[in-house]
């Protein structure tokens, strides 16, 4: 599922967003998921003008493990070393700790 937004989005209307997304999916009753993770949607990437920050990657990440479903995430994007790693361990232990909670 893709839905386009717009050129400034910030950590809390992007998790807006992909509640509904994970809404719809859970509807669905998928065997499994697969995310395509970019992060150059993070503050000050410089290919993008997204304003997410390690506490939003980390909190998506909370919710896609919520859905309680065999993952594979393909990174995809993000092209600012000083906080390209720290990112995608944030929604890594984010999809950790939501996989098993609740």
């Amino acid at each position: 599922m893709n839905i386009p937004l717009g050129l400034n989005v910030d950590g809390e209307q992007y998790r807006k967003v992909l509640d509904g997304v994970l809404h719809r999916l859970k509807r669905f009753h998928p065997r499994f998921v697969i995310v395509a993770l970019g992060v150059d949607t993070a503050r000050g990437d410089p290919t993008g003008t997204w304003e997410l920050r390690a506490r939003d990657f980390e909190l998506n990440g909370r919710l896609i493990g919520s859905l309680h479903l065999p993952t594979l995430v393909v990174q995809e994007g993000g092209y600012s070393a000083r906080v390209l790693g720290t990112n995608v361990r944030s929604f890594l232990s984010g999809l950790w700790a939501g996989t098993y909670s609740g």
